[in-house]
């Protein structure tokens, strides 16, 4: 073989190699680059999703939240949460409100924290299950809540509460006005626990507007989203019977 042709040969093999190298080099290109694997055992755990009030709190301890939550109105979690997880319901929208305006607006006269287990108690509706109803036809012999004000101080009292619930005098009194009622007691139980017993957060007084706001039932009034009512089906007459 003469140098021409070792000069032609070398020529053609240094193509073939280039060529070689520059198919393999595109074909890495063009394979999406791994992710390492995780360590075996550890699961990948979904972020929760419509987080509102919780936000930005690592996933520990949004579960722990939701537990004291659940705990203190003796509920499980399908009380508020359906499926899928992140299904908008009316409950979600309740305990968001309660949430912020309650337990994250205002807080004990002493400083402390205020939880859902100071009101709820382990019941999901407190002021339905708390013992109101043994007092009809019983006489309180004095004014209680309001014992030590000037009658004048009272009156003002009174119209400030029946503005706040948008009601008049008979919501809470009947016509023998020292009888006792259970609406006198649940106002009793609302002025010592909440107006009496907790402030905002800059300090201020809680009142009964400040919840209320005109309405006697606040939670019932506000724009939850509802569950359809479901319409009984309508019943089937019996064929007529053809005349004899």
């Amino acid at each position: 073989m003469n140098n021409l042709a070792k000069v032609k040969l070398s020529v053609v093999i240094a193509s073939v190699v280039l060529l070689v190298a520059t198919a393999i080099k595109a074909k890495q290109t063009q394979q999406p680059t791994q992710q390492p694997k995780p360590a075996e055992g550890a699961q990948a755990q979904p972020k929760p999703e419509t987080l509102q009030i919780l936000k930005g709190m690592q996933r520990p301890q949004i579960i722990a939240e939701m537990r004291k939550i659940a705990a203190a109105l003796g509920v499980e979690c399908n009380f508020c949460h359906i499926n899928p997880f992140e299904t908008e319901t009316p409950r979600k929208q309740v305990a968001r409100l309660m949430m912020r305006d309650y337990t994250m607006g205002m807080k004990h006269k002493d400083g402390s924290a205020l939880s859902c287990n100071d009101c709820h108690k382990g019941q999901p509706n407190p002021l339905r299950t708390a013992p109101f109803n043994g007092a009809v036809g019983k006489k309180t012999p004095d004014i209680q809540v309001l014992k030590g004000l000037s009658d004048e101080r009272v009156m003002e009292v009174m119209n400030s509460i029946t503005k706040a619930l948008g009601v008049e005098c008979n919501y809470c009194h009947t016509s023998n006005f020292e009888e006792d009622t259970p609406r006198k007691q649940i106002a009793r139980f609302m002025m010592t626990e909440f107006s009496r017993g907790l402030v905002k957060q800059d300090g201020s007084a809680v009142g009964c507007n400040d919840c209320h706001q005109g309405h006697s039932k606040p939670l019932s009034v506000l724009p939850f989203p509802r569950r359809p009512e479901r319409r009984p089906e309508p019943q089937q007459q019996p064929p007529k019977k053809p005349n004899s």
